[in-house]
């Protein structure tokens, strides 16, 4: 699997990227996804992501992630791109009592359902969802 880790706001180093790969790459395996497919996830800050929100859906404030599917078939071969606010995401771990890399494991797998199509506008698709959230936590819990 090629996945690109872009960090616009200069905060990860090298070692740190590697493990939200290694992350990526186990979620991305564990729901099937074949070997050759394509994935980036970018970090940015607020101000972009409000830019983001606004312009793709509409909203004009932050949110923590957004995924963008590329939509290149039923062989996943290009997944998309994950986006993840890295300001929103260190305030929601302060909130939830969790730590800022599990928060970022939570949006990674939480953008990586949503590029492969799960979502959660109706009850029974977001426990669906929640269900796989849960389910992928526990096998990148020690990453």
């Amino acid at each position: 699997m090629n996945i690109a880790i872009l960090d616009e706001t200069g905060e990860f180093d090298r070692k740190y990227k590697t493990g939200i790969n290694k992350i990526a790459r186990l979620v991305l395996k564990e729901l099937g996804v074949p070997g050759d497919s394509e994935l980036s996830i970018s970090f940015i800050d607020d101000v972009k992501m409000r830019e983001l929100n606004r312009t793709y859906r509409q909203i004009d404030r932050t949110t923590d992630v957004l995924s963008f599917p590329q939509d290149e078939g039923p062989d996943f071969t290009l997944l998309g791109d994950i986006v993840i606010s890295l300001d929103t995401a260190r305030r929601h771990s302060k909130s939830y009592g969790v730590t800022l890399h599990e928060e970022l494991k939570k949006l990674i797998i939480h953008g990586v359902l949503h590029l492969l199509g799960h979502g959660h506008k109706k009850k029974k698709e977001t426990q669906i969802m929640r269900d796989k959230e849960k389910e992928l936590s526990l096998i990148v819990k020690g990453l």
